[in-house]
């Protein structure tokens, strides 16, 4: 560690690390736009100077994020002198920055709009005209960029460059002339192109899907984590007025992600906001699906549990540690087999964070000794049984139509889930909540356990499976208490 004094203050900091870096976990109002902590520094937006005084040498302002720490250095992020360097440096990034704040995607989360505003520059000081840059520019499937606000702070070069170690970015032409532009005849590519919208501070790199979908202040936003795969990235479920998930942002996690997360979790929104949603229960009948009451279609499940022996329970790879454990106390109540659906590597495994692997809590399943099974083998392990039930959320999609299609019509299945399953073996469906709806844990790849937390309300009739694996259990033991 290295002593300094920042604002009068003595302080130990990382030595490795840059001046910058030494302010932002002293609590100091240092802003920035071209430096990032997962980034490499380039000192090309000169917002971030402050004063700095070494030895018997006058104080001098300098770049922060371009500065070593060193032994008794003497920093003041105050000084008149640095405090109007800033400004000055401010002027000059909104000479050309058009004024369209209020069309967008960035207002209300612009380090830029933020400054501004914080330092009151409500007005320009040239009557030259902003310079007029292309609008609206598709740079392939994901990414849109406004030229007009980009202050080329070369965030969105780095990344590429640096952390999927593919360039696909570049700073072309020069001065007032530059711009940021793909390598000719390419768009972006790749599992990771989502992150450039994060990095950019000004909106000037937006996401296609998430283009005038929302006004960031009415987004609810709660810390969780990714169910893409067995990685666990740390993430932010971002919902709007506690109906759709309009967007998944990373969020720092040192030990699993960092900042970053790929596109595959960023837009996986047919998960989180499923279509043709079960809310209630549905019974097959003589006449076909017909809606009953959560607690009868629990009584019949009981009674296939019961009169149908032997039975099997089938979790999805999508239930947390606490619903497994739901279904092993479930399991050794009624004598079943538990197993887990484990389908095959899905060919988006990649060096950076991609696992390739569909199934969140693999680990976190068979640490409790539940083991996987793929959909192929799961015939001859349900034909082999008389009852099942098919637990959790998108447990019957894992397992496959062809698969639940060549199951025996003798067999007496249950699913709970999301969704309606309409396979011939099945004759109850119960709703359940999903990932962005529920409370548990997941166990990642590396071993670390990770939270979801509840993003939105659960759906009008729709129960934590949780709450229905330990009514069921309780049901089995003490048969005439859901029926009282």
């Amino acid at each position: 560690m290295t002593k300094i004094v920042l604002n009068g203050v003595e302080t130990e900091v990382d030595g490795s690390k840059p001046l910058i870096h030494a302010c932002h976990m002293a609590g100091l109002d240092v802003p920035m736009y071209c430096y990032h902590p997962g980034l490499s520094p380039v000192g090309s937006c000169r917002i971030c100077q402050v004063e700095v005084k070494q030895g018997e040498a006058p104080a001098r302002v300098v770049v922060a994020c371009r500065t070593p720490v060193s032994e008794g250095m003497v920093v003041n992020s105050d000084a008149p002198k640095a405090r109007e360097t800033r400004r000055e440096c401010l002027e000059f990034l909104l000479k050309n920055h058009p004024l369209d704040c209020p069309i967008c995607d960035k207002a209300g989360e612009c380090d830029l709009q933020d400054y501004a505003f914080a330092e009151g520059q409500g007005e320009g000081r040239s009557n030259e005209p902003r310079r007029q840059l292309e609008k609206r520019k598709s740079l392939g499937d994901t990414i849109v960029l406004d030229e007009e606000r980009c202050i080329q702070c070369s965030r969105c070069v780095r990344f590429f460059e640096e952390v999927t170690g593919k360039a696909q970015l570049c700073v072309a032409q020069r001065g007032s002339h530059a711009v940021i532009e793909t390598f000719p005849g390419r768009d972006l590519v790749g599992n990771y192109q989502g992150n450039v919208a994060d990095l950019c501070p000004v909106g000037a790199l937006t996401l296609k899907p998430f283009r005038f979908a929302a006004r960031v202040w009415n987004l609810s936003k709660v810390a969780s984590t990714c169910v893409e795969c067995s990685r666990g990235c740390a993430t932010t479920v971002e919902v709007l007025r506690d109906d759709a998930v309009k967007r998944f942002r990373p969020r720092y996690d040192a030990d699993v992600n960092q900042w970053w997360m790929c596109d595959q979790g960023r837009f996986a929104f047919a998960g989180a906001n499923p279509s043709e949603r079960l809310q209630g229960a549905i019974e097959r009948g003589s006449s076909g699906w017909q809606a009953v009451d959560v607690d009868a279609a629990l009584v019949s499940a009981r009674e296939k549990l019961q009169l149908h022996t032997p039975p099997a329970i089938v979790l999805s790879p999508f239930a947390t540690r606490e619903e497994a454990a739901a279904a092993r106390d479930l399991a050794e109540a009624c004598s079943a087999d538990l197993l887990f659906v484990s389908p095959p590597p899905n060919g988006l495994q990649d060096d950076l964070l991609h696992t390739g692997d569909p199934c969140p809590n693999r680990r976190g399943l068979e640490s409790l000794g539940v083991p996987g099974v793929s959909p192929q083998d799961l015939v001859e392990r349900l034909a082999a049984a008389k009852s099942a039930l098919l637990v959790g959320e998108r447990v019957a999609e894992l397992i496959g139509a062809e698969v639940l299609a060549a199951l025996p019509s003798s067999l007496r299945a249950v699913v709970f889930d999301v969704r309606a399953s309409d396979a011939p073996c099945v004759f109850e469906c119960i709703g359940i909540a999903n990932y962005v709806e529920k409370a548990g844990t997941f166990e990642n790849v590396d071993g670390h356990v990770r939270k979801l937390l509840p993003a939105r309300t659960m759906p009008k009739g729709v129960s934590l499976l949780t709450t229905l694996l330990a009514r069921l259990t309780a049901n089995l033991r003490t048969p005439a208490a859901l029926e009282r």
